[in-house]
């Protein structure tokens, strides 16, 4: 891990921050969750899946699943 185009403060030679890139990959990932959310049966179906589950991790149960 040497070879890195950015300095020791992080910034590349275009001046933009490592964690400017990671917010911006982070920001498309939640645009395309978002839109699969509403847009995809399949995945919706999965994330409520999901939710069911983690709701009835051991607390508060409630016939939900």
């Amino acid at each position: 891990m040497s070879n890195s185009d950015f300095d020791k403060n992080g910034i590349d030679s275009y001046g933009i921050h490592w964690l400017q890139y990671a917010a911006f990959a982070v920001f498309g990932f939640a645009i395309f969750m978002t839109w699969a959310f509403f847009f995809d049966e399949r995945f919706h179906n999965f994330i409520m899946t999901i939710f069911k589950i983690i709701n009835c991790s051991g607390f508060n149960c409630n016939g939900a699943y």
